[in-house]
């Protein structure tokens, strides 16, 4: 049973997420209170039953007394489509012979439940549900949905149309940020074609180049009268430069030495930068019952000069960062916590210079805004999850007491501007990672800021994502005039392009 219900929950999540789902058709023949001769019903959920039940996806009224409870189940497995007959009184028949246990389904067989009870039409249908609209995935699904497992999909397709991916990790955004973020780079673009022309006629016409780039940013005027001195050098460079760096206004390595800076700041910093790997999973019963169980990750860290070791809180609490790719383990764990289960996590941590260990249970979050869904299954016995979002709240630190020179700006990561470059560290797809502290080296990336300040979700937009999975948790620096301060944590991507940050200042 416990597998049925995990299916149906994870099959539900990805019909409401969009996902494909194969379906078929069952077509009512015999005119019923409940189905009137020729309406059908199309099936998306793998189990469903047939009955007088309350709980049965095909329910008939108790007016049909030649009708079992539950009569009948059909199911999926793999891809057959199989009827069982469950009543022990009334037989299910296909194509007018008896089901003893079960039957494997052929596009147009008639079934019928009993001698002379209703009849049906199975037809299968090419069309999944990746085509239907999201109101009629909804409505199949809580309509073929197990009964008391109704709230958790509705809990869950609440949190699709609200949050937009799990989505991961967990969770997916609404189509018009990624719109807006596209008109914002195409703007950049626009802003630093019109600075190249201009820097080009900077030797005749300085000061025309000065009001035209006033227009952009003061901060660019700023910096231009700085770099007066050696302006026809920059003009040169930038000429040399390629289409990715001209695209950010504030791009990060125009001035000469710049790929030596980030080497100097790369070295300074790769010490503090942790990569993670679960080392014990231990689950307590209480009573001095325990299970040690083989489940792991692997993600980034990093140390600041306050004694914090700072990461993503998914890389700490993975299991309440659900979606409908995710596997039946993860729910498995997240409701058995939710009944009160311990976890014992152990989790080593290893830099190019040092190595420690973390646990769970010292771990500093804020999970007080996950959403709870329960339910009950067959035998009356709750089952219950807590959903997280990757959003502000995607941090968790632990206390160390070490040392270490990193400074990071918590005023500064809620207020970067659009075009700001920032460089990021990490062990991407765990490359880099290694149980040998020697061997251990981070991978070096840059993108750009795409919006002012903080998204709707709390967290911080980016564009020339050049980070992927295994970088979670890893620090996102910025130049400032006190030397390169880590301003926010790595939490998730969309597509190849975006990414998204949260501002180190979102620790408590």
């Amino acid at each position: 049973m416990a597998a049925r219900v995990t299916k149906a929950l994870t099959t539900g999540m990805k019909v409401l997420g969009g996902g494909d789902v194969p379906a078929y058709t069952l077509e009512h023949l015999t005119s019923t209170s409940k189905h009137p001769a020729g309406s059908f019903e199309t099936i998306v959920i793998p189990y469903v039953e047939l009955g007088r039940d309350s709980t049965c996806a095909v329910r008939y009224n108790d007016d049909l007394n030649t009708v079992s409870r539950k009569h009948a189940a059909i199911e999926r497995v793999g891809n057959d489509v199989v009827i069982k007959n469950l009543s022990n009184t009334n037989p299910t028949l296909v194509n007018g012979r008896p089901v003893k246990n079960q039957y494997f389904l052929n596009n147009g067989d008639e079934i019928q439940l009993s001698m002379e009870g209703p009849r049906l039409r199975y037809n299968v249908t090419t069309t999944g549900t990746a085509k239907m609209g999201v109101t009629q995935r909804m409505n199949l699904v809580m309509s073929q949905a197990v009964r008391p497992y109704r709230a958790a999909v509705a809990g869950l397709a609440s949190m699709v149309l609200l949050v937009g991916v799990v989505g991961a990790f967990f969770i997916f955004r609404q189509s018009q940020d990624i719109t807006v973020l596209a008109e914002n780079n195409e703007k950049l673009k626009m802003q630093a074609d019109s600075l190249l022309l201009e820097q080009k006629k900077a030797r005749e016409e300085f000061t025309a180049n000065i009001e035209a780039v006033k227009t952009q940013s003061m901060e660019d005027v700023k910096r231009l009268k700085k770099e007066n001195a050696n302006l026809a050098g920059m003009v040169k460079n930038l000429s040399d430069q390629n289409k990715q760096i001209i695209e950010g206004v504030n791009v990060l390595g125009t001035a000469p030495g710049a790929n030596q800076q980030l080497s100097t700041v790369y070295d300074a910093v790769k010490e503090h930068v942790y990569f993670m790997s679960v080392s014990k999973f231990e689950l307590d019963y209480g009573g001095g019952q325990t299970e040690q169980i083989d489940f792991g990750w692997t993600c980034t860290g990093f140390l600041v000069d306050d004694g914090k070791f700072v990461t993503a809180r998914h890389c700490i609490q993975g299991w309440r960062f659900l979606n409908a790719d995710s596997p039946e383990a993860m729910i498995y764990l997240n409701s058995l916590e939710q009944e009160g289960v311990k976890f014992n996590v152990v989790i080593d941590c290893t830099s190019p210079t040092n190595q420690f260990q973390i646990t769970y249970k010292d771990a500093k979050l804020n999970d007080r805004n996950d959403q709870e869904v329960s339910g009950e299954d067959d035998n009356g016995n709750n089952i219950t999850v807590k959903l997280a979002a990757l959003d502000k709240d995607d941090w968790a630190y632990v206390p160390t007491g070490k040392t270490s020179t990193l400074k990071f700006d918590a005023s500064l990561s809620k207020s970067l501007k659009a075009g700001d470059r920032v460089m990021i560290l990490g062990y991407s797809y765990g490359l880099g990672g290694s149980g040998n502290v020697a061997d251990v080296a981070p991978l070096l990336s840059e993108s750009t800021v795409a919006q002012n300040g903080v998204n709707p979700e709390g967290s911080i937009s980016l564009t020339n994502r050049n980070f992927g999975q295994g970088n979670s948790g890893g620090p996102v620096l910025i130049n400032t005039p006190d030397g390169y301060k880590a301003i926010g944590i790595v939490s998730a991507g969309m597509g190849a392009e975006i990414g998204f940050i949260v501002p180190i200042g979102e620790l408590k």
